[in-house]
């Protein structure tokens, strides 16, 4: 089974197409690829173009609200599960999960996903990213999304009245995570498949800052990679 590596220009690049999306397709292992046909010859590129409908105003998932960006982001980036054609929930970064409560879960991730830039996907980027959601300095239009989902202590971390270490999600290892809900949430798992719940690469964004998002520092975990 071949891999399927996608590099993404958008129009601020390639001036030429009008709200329009570029994608080049070559071979790597990500966190899910297509399945190709043995025997298959893939040319050595592969060009798609499709209309976004207008210019995103950033790829930063903590600081968009609309479709617009939520349409490329969701090529960027895996959950721990995704919603299949026929509404069922599926694994994507967790292979498996389970809860006694319906209040504490636990996720054990797939041991081979792995970012854009070949390096591991971890519980703790999981745990980073949720925090940033509901951390008050990143103002995220989307932050009250984890006090929706009932996650023990996110209103108070989002108006600064706890620490973000107080959320209720937690790394028991790097492959191993665990979430605590106030109360049972019948569509908790529906929750995790929106694009806000997708974990962003930690190293990346504390060596780059609000430049994480450009060409040439960009790191994702879906199926189309930046450049």
């Amino acid at each position: 089974m071949k891999k399927n590596k996608i590099e993404l220009i958008t129009k601020k690049i390639i001036k030429s197409l009008s709200c329009s999306i570029v994608i080049i397709m070559g071979n790597m292992t990500l966190s899910h690829a297509a399945v190709v046909p043995p025997g298959t010859q893939l040319a050595d590129k592969q060009e798609i173009v499709r209309n976004n409908g207008a210019e995103p105003a950033s790829l930063d998932v903590h600081k968009v609200s609309s479709d617009v960006e939520f349409n490329i982001i969701h090529d960027f980036f895996d959950g721990l599960v995704y919603t299949d054609r026929k509404g069922n929930i599926e694994p994507r970064l967790a292979e498996r999960w389970e809860t006694r409560d319906n209040k504490t879960w636990i996720f054990h991730l797939r041991k081979d996903i792995k970012w854009s830039d070949g390096t591991p996907i971890t519980a703790n980027d999981i745990v980073f990213s949720w925090r940033r959601l509901v951390d008050p300095d990143i103002v995220s239009p989307y932050g009250s999304y984890l006090e929706n989902a009932a996650i023990v202590n996110a209103n108070d971390v989002l108006r600064g009245k706890k620490k973000g270490e107080d959320l209720g999600v937690k790394a028991l290892d790097d492959v191993t995570l665990e979430v605590s809900l106030d109360k049972p949430m019948g569509d908790f798992l529906q929750m995790l498949t929106h694009p806000v719940m997708a974990p962003l690469n930690e190293k990346v964004i504390k060596k780059y800052g609000n430049k994480w998002t450009r060409p040439g520092s960009f790191v994702g975990s879906g199926p189309l990679v930046m450049y």
